[in-house]
Formats: structure tokens, C-alpha cells, sequence
């Protein structure tokens, strides 16, 4: 009786003392999650309204948020052996770090990116449990399957590329909160990967769904840096679409063996006009993905002759096959068709000229003309300037050449598809 009495004065004390000296209880430290490896410049943490400095051996809690200055680059390791790297003029915020290594049901990791880029390499937590990561930007939603990936965000827009593994993007809103874990599914979700080197997948404010972009083509846009770049040096540049018109075969069979290009589709069915494409992952096997516009990526065959960089003068390319569709402002597509058309390129001076004819029933025949740079050591070309978009590639042996076109109209349909040249 005695010692309950003992135990309920100890008890009543310890709750006095929390009611004096509030102050003891928020002073139990939360447990460290992560640590500074390297700090390169100025860059803060704020820790429940307070700001500290961070400096190598600091230890990263649940809540942090991590600000970089002009100068600043921190480099963090958490529990699992997960790696963040926060670039200059970034914010990362921790939102969420939970690593079971007995349950892995229980791994749960959330970092929101308020602006600025941050490179993430999977941890364990992240392996285990793929569908309990989650990377927020402003407009999206970023899922993993075991990888290191880099994300840039801007109020406006939020752009990615993949180094190892692959990422799953969705902009926020609609079925996709912001409050979940995990990738988000549906319509609008876009999955990038690293066999799709060269290419970032971009989500804008002004967008209707992410888009697959080359790399070169973000520099000043929205704001996003070549700092994506840098992660992929010497990758392919460009990122658009294509397909062709004759039937579908093996990837082998499509085109002639000597170049080893070939056109594969991302979408399990093939649009009204495209009878050439096969599917995304029959298409990858042995190739590397040039362009792509998130429906139609054009893979080129490295194991082919290197002569880019290497010929001179200037080729004329015959039409060799093609897709075409016609898409209406309802975004209702019908086949269309190609009618001709010419290819120059010229290998001293690193530019392309073309012109193609296509039609359809709905806008009888249209005529598309594009010009513009081939970069050398890719053979990749863009150009989007005028009244049509152009994007493509040579191949590697220089007897081949494919690109896809997307000419708007007043309507508000347009004209789009894919080209094979050969020489």
C-alpha cells in the first residue's frame, strides 16, 4: 500500500513539474532521420521556427525545412541509405521519414519540393515499398520504382529526368492529392525512365498533361535551368514523336537491318493512322530512345557503325515510309495520309531542311516546311519555330533519318505523325 502511495506522489509531482516547467517536455530531441555529408556555401535549416546553419554532421529531423542559398549545396544521408542532394536556391521540406526494416508495410518517405532542384537516389525504405514514396512539387506528384532521378520546380512548372530506374509524374488535383503516399495513378500519370536518356518529362501550369521534352529545349523556359542537364551529360537532346506506314511486324523486320531504326508506341492501342509502331518494350530491346512526344519514341540501334560527326557534304533522303493522323479540336483522331515529300541534310554544316505533303479527308492536303541545326554528336534535330513543330534523328551510321511532325491548323485540329527517310 505503501509503495502505491509512493507511486502516485512520484506521478503527481512529474505532472506539477510538466505544468511549471513545460519546457522539459518539448526538451526530449526528435529522432535524427538523416546527416549532412557535405555542405558547399550558405544553406539553413528551420526547425520549428527556428534557423540554424547547416554544416557537415548535422542531423536532419522529421518537419526540416532545408533552404539553400545562391551558393549553397547540401548533400544528405538518411537512415536507409538514401541520398539527397539539395541544389543552389532550393527548398526541401521533410515531410514524412519512417524506415522499418522487420515490416517494410510501415516504410513511409515524403519530401515536398517547394522550388529549386534536388537529385534523390532511393533508399531501402523506398525499395522495399516502392508505393510509399512520394516527392511533391507545387503542380505534382512523384512516384519511384528504385531510383535516382533529379526534379527542378518552379511555381509554374516542375520537370525530371531519370538516371537509374524509373519515376512515375502526375499533377496534383483531381484523383491525385497531395496527402498521399505513393505514385499516383490514372489518365495523366506519365512514367520516365533512364533508357529514355536525353528526355525529361515537363508538367507546366498551362499544360493539360505532362509532356515528354528534350533536354536542350528547357534551357529559359519556365524558368527551368540546364542544371537538369548536367545530370545527363552527353545524353541524347530531343524528345518527340513518330511512326510509320507499313505493316507491323517484328521490331526486327521494320527496318531495313543496316541502321536499326524503329518507332515504338508508349499506348497500348495504336492511333487511327499509325500502322507501324510496336509496343514501347519490344521497341527498347537492344535500342536507345532518341525523341519522343509521350505516344511515339523513335529508337536507334548503337550497335551500329559511329560515323556522325564523321561525314561531310550533303544527302538527299528519300520519304521511305510514315504515319499520320488527323487530330480535331475534340481531340477525336482519324487517319490520314502522307503524299510525298523531301529531306535535305547537310553534314558540313550541321542542318536540316524538309518538306512534306499530308492529307486527310477533313483538310484536303496540307503542305509542312521546317528547317533548322542538327546537333553533331547526337544527330539529333528540333525546331519549333513557325507554323510547325519538328523533331527527329539521324541515325547512327548516317543512312537513315526519322522525325515526327505537328502542324496546327485554324481549325484547331491538326495534322501529326512520323517520317522514315533513307538514303
Amino acid at each position: 500500500m505503501k509503495a502505491m502511495i509512493s507511486l502516485i506522489r512520484l506521478m503527481i509531482m512529474g505532472f506539477l513539474c510538466l505544468l511549471v516547467f513545460p519546457g522539459w517536455a518539448e526538451s526530449v530531441p526528435a529522432p535524427s532521420v538523416g546527416q549532412v555529408t557535405l555542405t558547399i556555401g550558405s544553406s539553413q535549416v528551420v526547425r520549428a521556427g527556428q534557423v540554424s546553419p547547416l554544416i557537415r554532421g548535422s542531423a536532419i529531423q522529421v518537419g526540416d525545412r532545408i533552404e539553400t542559398s545562391a551558393s549553397g549545396h547540401v548533400h544528405i544521408r538518411f537512415v536507409d541509405q538514401a541520398r539527397i542532394s539539395v541544389r543552389p536556391n532550393s527548398v526541401l521540406v521533410v515531410q514524412t521519414y519512417h524506415f522499418d526494416p522487420v515490416d517494410p508495410t510501415q516504410n513511409a518517405v515524403k519530401f515536398q519540393l517547394e522550388q529549386g532542384v534536388v537529385r534523390a537516389i532511393s533508399g531501402e525504405a523506398a525499395h522495399q515499398a516502392k508505393d510509399r514514396f512520394r516527392l511533391n512539387t507545387p503542380l505534382v506528384a512523384i512516384g519511384v520504382r528504385g531510383t535516382d532521378f533529379t526534379t527542378q520546380a518552379t511555381p509554374l512548372g516542375s520537370a525530371v529526368v531519370v538516371n537509374q530506374g524509373a519515376i512515375v509524374l502526375t499533377p496534383l488535383g483531381g484523383g491525385c492529392s497531395a496527402m498521399a503516399l505513393g505514385p499516383c495513378e490514372g489518365a495523366q500519370a506519365r512514367v520516365l525512365s533512364a533508357s529514355m536518356r536525353g528526355t525529361a518529362l515537363v508538367y507546366r501550369a498551362n499544360m493539360s498533361e505532362p509532356s515528354f521534352q528534350p533536354l536542350n529545349s528547357l534551357k529559359g523556359t519556365d524558368h527551368i535551368t540546364p542544371i537538369l542537364q548536367q545530370e545527363q551529360q552527353g545524353a541524347a537532346e530531343s524528345s518527340e514523336v513518330v511512326a510509320d506506314s507499313k505493316a507491323p511486324g517484328t521490331v526486327a523486320s521494320l527496318l531495313p537491318q543496316r541502321s536499326g531504326l524503329v518507332w515504338g508506341r508508349w499506348q497500348t492501342t495504336a492511333v487511327p493512322g499509325d500502322n507501324l509502331t510496336v509496343p514501347f518494350l519490344a521497341a527498347l530491346q537492344g535500342n536507345q530512345v532518341t525523341v519522343g512526344d509521350g505516344y511515339y519514341f523513335l529508337f536507334r540501334n548503337t550497335g551500329v557503325p559511329q560515323l556522325l560527326g564523321g561525314v561531310t557534304g550533303v544527302a538527299q533522303f528519300g520519304l521511305q515510309g510514315g504515319a499520320a493522323s488527323y487530330r480535331s479540336s475534340g481531340n477525336v483522331y482519324s487517319a490520314a495520309s502522307l503524299q510525298g515529300g523531301t529531306l535535305g541534310i547537310d553534314f558540313t554544316h550541321d542542318t536540316f531542311a524538309t518538306t512534306l505533303s499530308v492529307t486527310s479527308p477533313t483538310t484536303g492536303l496540307q503542305t509542312l516546311t521546317s528547317a533548322g541545326s542538327i546537333n553533331p554528336t547526337t544527330g539529333i534535330f528540333v525546331n519549333g519555330s513557325g507554323s510547325s513543330h519538328v523533331a527527329g534523328a539521324v541515325s547512327l551510321d548516317t543512312l537513315q533519318a526519322g522525325y515526327l511532325f505537328n502542324k496546327p491548323l485554324t481549325n484547331g485540329g491538326a495534322l501529326l505523325g512520323a517520317t522514315l527517310w533513307g538514303r
